[in-house]
């Protein structure tokens, strides 16, 4: 009898303890996937942030984009405008107001890296009727002894290829006329000889200015006015030995 209990209480123990390690596999596959769940749920919510983190960083992307494309179009917009008002302002002359707008078109093509040809162009259209009417002016002095103020004046002008003919002819005709003004006061200095008016120091300033000529028609300036040298030269000879030289002089003391 005794053994029989015993018997029944081991199979009895050995079935609870079945149970709980039934249990304790359930629980443990439960818990187990339960935590795979998780780990899947935490990761795919991770997914779903990053990927959300991606379009939202995308449509700022895109927003800016757009944003810089505007900036972009309303500055070219701009920038066509101050173009089209130089173009305006050079027909008006108006130089002032042209160089202004220049400095701002300037500005916004180094901003957005515009080409600045046409600012260029302009700019150089403006130079270029600025020298042209410079020189009109200039071309309108006939006077002679103003050659040395033509000169000046003349080589504050940029040579542009459009006006270098007029540029060299005007430079041509400064030295022709110093030519001729060395020759007007050889002459008048000479005359200032005959006339007995301190003949020694005019008759040695007429030299000077008759040799000053010389070497401009030496150095290819200036044409050579051949009959009106040989007059002065005759001139000076005449005035010397009537003015000066009391007894006969040989001819290469004086000439």
């Amino acid at each position: 009898m005794y053994n029989k209990t015993m018997g029944k209480n081991k199979r009895k123990k050995v079935r609870s303890g079945k149970k709980k390690l039934i249990l304790l596999i359930i629980f443990v596959l439960i818990a187990a996937g339960a935590y795979i769940g998780y780990t899947k749920f935490v990761a795919y919510q991770k997914q779903l942030a990053e990927q959300k983190a991606k379009e939202e960083e995308l449509r700022k992307q895109q927003l800016a984009e757009e944003q810089k494309k505007r900036e972009l179009e309303q500055a070219r917009k701009m920038f066509d405008e101050l173009i089209a008002k130089m173009k305006e302002a050079l027909m008006r002359h108006d130089y002032k107001l042209l160089k202004e707008l220049a400095g701002k078109a300037r500005e916004l093509a180094l901003k957005y890296n515009f080409s600045v040809e046409e600012i260029d162009r302009i700019l150089r259209q403006m130079d270029l009727i600025i020298a042209m009417a410079k020189l009109k002016e200039l071309e309108k002095i006939t006077d002679p002894y103003a050659h040395m103020y033509v000169r000046n004046e003349l080589r504050k002008i940029p040579k542009y290829p459009e006006i270098a003919r007029r540029w060299n002819n005007l430079l041509d005709r400064t030295f022709q006329d110093e030519y001729t003004v060395f020759l007007d006061l050889a002459e008048i200095t000479v005359k200032k000889v005959e006339d007995g008016e301190n003949p020694e120091m005019n008759y040695t300033l007429s030299k000077s200015y008759l040799k000053k000529a010389k070497v401009l028609v030496s150095s290819g300036r200036a044409k050579q006015d051949i009959s009106r040298e040989t007059f002065l030269l005759e001139q000076q000879s005449q005035a010397y030995l009537s003015n000066i030289g009391k007894s006969f002089q040989p001819a290469s003391l004086y000439r």
